[in-house]
């Protein structure tokens, strides 16, 4: 099956070059090219007034507390989530499986009317609880890929598709090491709080081998050059930073050092999986930080349309030829971002799921509801 798609503007490449008044020909689910205007038929889809992007990946969700949304607003992130007595924990052994299959379901599926194409989801429970996701991720539209990281448990490691630990301080070194050998890819929470921070456990994902680490709160600059050095990814996920008292990540000294960055909405207790409301939160605090180069937005969308990817092996959905289609179709109109000064900086800060009215997974192209979530921030 082919066809082609008109926009007033797109995003291409591994770089996402602004490219405006395009045509993308698209032939058996791949981009055969991307061409001018005029190279499309009168009766092409699309207009003037949208905005082609590739699909965003959410590189950092737990998808089973969303079985219980809100819960402990009160309290502080140990006693929310913290194994195996935090409350979430509790709640996800006294939770019926089929309730949390579908809460995870109805997780996943929301994820894709937002128009995301990757998201990697840390699961508990052991095999037990990676099989209860691949089940959720089997009743999910086709399109959004589901990578299930799990830790080890019951029935481990079936139905797990990687690594996913708490803290590398749960852990001796040989066995982390050994895990993360054999599970990839492999990622833990680091530097979250102060006290996992102090007690090394950035060294001990150094020795582990790990892909990449989440959240990052208390990384200093040396720790974020090593972590250049060795190639170690940092997931950001700063909402549910914020949220849970922790402090800012240093998102401004990332993107200077040149470590490869994703965004993740981590908890859907407390956060939808709504990649926009992070990637403007992440703008924000680079900016509050001291950066405020043109180039910040550029460097928070490629933290949501190609290093998510990457980082766990999936080659990303540029708009390039060759590559599969993998779009998300933004009807801008009322939102201004083709006048915008720096394109970058209007799509980071004025696109949201009410704005996504299509999706383009190879040869499909799916209109979406109107998602009823305007801008988060």
């Amino acid at each position: 099956m082919s066809f082609s798609l008109r926009a007033g503007m797109a995003l291409t490449g591994w770089e996402l070059e602004v490219k405006r008044y395009v045509c993308l020909h698209l032939r058996e689910g791949l981009v055969e090219s991307v061409e001018s205007w005029g190279s499309c038929s009168s009766d092409s889809p699309g207009g003037e007034s949208l905005l082609v992007l590739p699909q965003p990946g959410n590189a950092h969700v737990h998808s089973a507390d969303y079985a219980f949304p809100e819960y402990g607003v009160d309290m502080g992130l140990k006693e929310l989530v913290a194994p195996p007595d935090g409350l979430k924990h509790k709640l996800l052994e006294s939770t019926p499986p089929s309730m949390l299959v579908g809460a995870m379901t109805e997780f996943y599926t929301l994820a894709w009317s937002m128009g995301l194409g990757l998201l990697v989801d840390f699961r508990e429970g052991g095999g037990r609880g990676c099989k209860l996701a691949q089940k959720a991720k089997s009743l999910t539209p086709r399109g959004l890929k589901v990578l299930i990281l799990g830790r080890p448990g019951p029935e481990w490691p079936e139905g797990c598709e990687g690594l996913g630990v708490s803290s590398p301080l749960d852990y001796e070194v040989s066995t982390l090491r050994r895990l993360s050998s054999e599970h990839k890819p492999a990622m833990a929470h680091v530097a979250e709080d102060l006290e996992a921070r102090i007690h090394g456990d950035l060294e001990r994902a150094f020795d582990a081998g790990l892909d990449a680490i989440v959240h990052g709160v208390h990384l200093k600059r040396e720790d974020l050059e090593a972590m250049r050095d060795r190639g170690l990814a940092l997931i950001l996920c700063p909402q549910s930073n914020m949220w849970h008292g922790l402090g800012m990540p240093p998102v401004a000294e990332a993107f200077k050092i040149g470590v490869r960055t994703a965004l993740g909405t981590d908890n859907s207790s407390w956060n939808i999986p709504e990649i926009w409301g992070e990637a403007r939160a992440t703008l924000l605090i680079a900016r509050l930080q001291g950066f405020k180069e043109e180039k910040a937005a550029l460097e928070v969308l490629k933290s949501i349309m190609v290093n998510p990817y990457t980082i766990v092996g999936v080659k990303p959905p540029v708009i390039e030829e060759g590559y599969e289609a993998k779009m998300i179709i933004v009807d801008t109109s009322n939102l201004g971002i083709f006048r915008a000064l720096n394109p970058y900086s209007g799509i980071v800060k004025r696109v949201s799921p009410a704005s996504i009215i299509a999706r383009v997974d190879g040869s499909d192209l799916k209109e979406l509801p109107k998602s009823k979530f305007k801008y988060s921030m």
